[in-house]
């Protein structure tokens, strides 16, 4: 199974690495307004008043989801941002606005810092090396957003979202039993909701 999701991850992030910087660009307008409209309607049928939305800050040739950020913003969404403590354990969420300072994490990763305060998110914007259309993510190996998932959903009801260019879709995803199922997923031409 290893062999198999390493070579899926191979393939999925040389073909995300080849999006050029105009389709890039444009990718992450397309998620602003998709994911807003996104939160809307998961807030609106939830009778979320003030829901907490987590938002990835993007790391290497990931969708740009900074114009997400801005536009939850705008309309005075509570963001977060993921903070990761260890692999393979539950990431912790930030209070995070645009024009806050960042910190580099232990991992290199940009996060609030200690002192924002933590807050379980509602909806949670994930990043992914490949998905497929059943709403399974392949990671990049650590297990962090599967352990997330698997600590907060037993608290209530969160809403998982993925976030990928359309070129990062696989036939069929390989699971294990330790796999969280996301909600939505969603790409610079399509909201997909599995099936």
């Amino acid at each position: 199974m290893t062999d198999v999701k390493t070579e899926l991850r191979r393939h999925a992030l040389a073909r995300r690495d080849l999006v050029t910087h105009e389709e890039a660009h444009a990718a992450a307008m397309a998620i602003a307004r998709r994911g807003l409209a996104l939160v809307e309607e998961v807030a609106a049928r939830s009778g979320l008043e003030a829901p907490v939305v987590s938002v990835y800050w993007p790391i290497r040739s990931e969708l740009n989801t900074r114009p997400l950020i801005d536009a939850l913003a705008r309309k005075g969404y509570q963001i977060a941002l993921p903070v990761m403590h260890k692999i393979r354990r539950p990431l912790v969420f930030r209070d995070f606005a645009p024009g806050d300072d960042l910190v580099k994490g232990p991992f290199g990763l940009s996060e609030p810092a200690d002192d924002k305060a933590a807050r379980d998110p509602d909806i949670l914007f994930s990043p992914l090396a490949a998905f497929d259309r059943k709403g399974y993510r392949l990671g990049y190996g650590g297990g962090i957003y599967d352990a997330t998932l698997a600590e907060l959903r037993p608290k209530g009801r969160v809403t998982a979202v993925g976030v990928a260019y359309s070129c990062q879709e696989a036939d069929h995803v390989p699971t294990e039993p330790h796999d969280q199922r996301l909600d939505y997923l969603l790409t610079e031409r399509e909201t997909i909701i599995p099936v």
